[in-house]
């Protein structure tokens, strides 16, 4: 049977590491997710909500029930993931969201052609078509997309995981930051409708790409973990050579496991809810939009200064010590969410933020292939990544409740407040499963 991974070049004969180019390559697969994130959706949700001709609330559900649906089958994605490789799955996916893109392009035609077709308001109509759009966005941009180019990522490192993290997320969080003035921008240029079909263009050039430079592991083009290597190996990496390979169902039996897998699916629902009602949330303590918008760049700046910190050090210390971290970061958010309207309560919540993001780019990455190995991260991640995503699906209808039910966001800022605290005391417990 041939090697697919030295088609169409061999990446063991270039003149260097080819796990940095690796990098490079996989970053831009996260940054090609953005059409699917909620950052990437939330840009064009006034324009669907004017062409479609529904309220604020049925697209907030359509967006619920599409991404809540992806949620369901990342941990099957997961499975695709370890048992096709990552070119197959990551170009199935960038294609899938290319076409989702362009068909959503044309919503509102779509619903039109349901005048007549259906016995349903014609609103409810386009809420049913939204739903299975979103739910192919967010499944293969969010999910997938984020899932496969970061797993490649991770495979490729062992002693310099950390170090190849930090790159990564240092881009990812600024091109995240930045893609909405750039979206913004393009749906001033070539209306919403044209901007999802560049989009889409750009992206078939990606799969492409996808194909041509993705690789699996080290090992199926000859390589190994942080680059090859002749020296005897140290006492420390003949361990990490000879972890146990941990399946899913064997993960899902540990401490460790639910650890992480929480805390990352608090960093989805809080941000989440706190972006997708931000204007409100600032609105209700008579806050104006400047200042509520004014959160994400400092926020940013923080979590890139702690995501290379804590990819730094990841490669030293025991992981329950940036889990702890993270923790605290969520408890000060909260705090901020509960209090905002006070002077300190705005700085605390930003610090928090920036603190949540920058650990959760951390231990999103490193944790999981550290804890149980590389042979069943698909699965792994890709269950985690259903947790996170059902996370975000959900934020937004208990913020929402929170404002509708009592008036303000205190309440959500307390249930936060109690999952943070619930992570931290869970981190107290959390220990590597390979020293077991």
């Amino acid at each position: 049977m041939p090697n697919y991974a030295k088609i169409p070049f061999r990446v063991d004969r270039w003149p260097f590491f080819y796990g940095w180019f690796v990098v490079l390559i996989g970053t831009l697969g996260v940054l090609f997710s953005i059409p699917g994130q909620t950052m990437g959706v939330s840009v064009f949700t006034d324009h669907l909500i004017g062409e479609l001709n529904i309220s604020r609330d049925q697209l907030s559900l359509a967006y619920m029930f599409g991404t809540i649906g992806s949620s369901l089958f990342l941990t099957l994605a997961g499975k695709w993931y370890d048992r096709y490789g990552v070119r197959l799955v990551m170009s199935g996916a960038t294609i899938t969201l290319a076409f989702a893109l362009v068909v959503a392009s044309f919503s509102p035609a779509i619903v039109l052609l349901g005048r007549g077709l259906t016995f349903l308001p014609l609103s409810y109509f386009a809420v049913f078509v939204m739903s299975l759009l979103f739910f192919l966005i967010r499944f293969s941009g969010q999910g997938v997309m984020t899932l496969a180019s970061r797993n490649m990522i991770m495979k490729w490192f062992d002693r310099k995981r950390g170090l190849a993290n930090a790159l990564s997320s240092a881009f990812v969080s600024f091109g995240f930051s930045m893609s909405p003035l750039i979206l913004a921008w393009g749906i001033n240029r070539f209306e919403w409708f044209g901007t999802w079909r560049w989009l889409a263009v750009l992206l078939l050039l990606f799969a492409v790409l996808v194909l041509v430079f993705y690789r699996d592991n080290p090992e199926v083009c000859d390589l190994l973990p942080d680059g090859k290597t002749t020296r005897p190996l140290t006492e420390k990496e003949q361990i990490q050579q000879n972890r146990k390979q941990f399946t899913l169902q064997e993960a899902r039996k540990t401490t460790a496991f639910w650890g992480v897998a929480i805390a990352n699916t608090y960093n989805g629902f809080f941000i989440t809810g706190l972006t997708f009602h931000i204007l409100s949330i600032f609105k209700t303590v008579g806050m104006d939009e400047s200042k509520a918008l004014g959160i994400f760049l400092p926020a940013t700046v923080i979590s890139v200064i702690v995501s290379i910190g804590g990819n730094y050090i990841s490669d030293f210390v025991r992981l329950k010590y940036l889990l702890l971290i993270m923790a605290l970061g969520g408890i000060l958010s909260s705090v901020g969410l509960i209090m905002l309207g006070d002077g300190w309560s705005y700085y605390v919540l930003i610090l928090g933020n920036g603190i949540v993001s920058g650990i959760y780019s951390v231990l999103s990455a490193v944790a999981f292939p550290r804890f149980f190995g590389r042979k069943h991260l698909g699965a792994i991640s890709g269950f985690n990544m259903s947790m996170i995503v059902f996370g975000s699906a959900i934020a937004p209808l208990i913020f929402s409740l929170s404002k509708t039910q009592t008036g303000s966001y205190y309440s959500a800022g307390m249930f936060s407040l109690t999952i943070a605290v619930l992570i931290f005391l869970l981190a107290t417990r959390v220990r590597n499963p390979q020293q077991s």
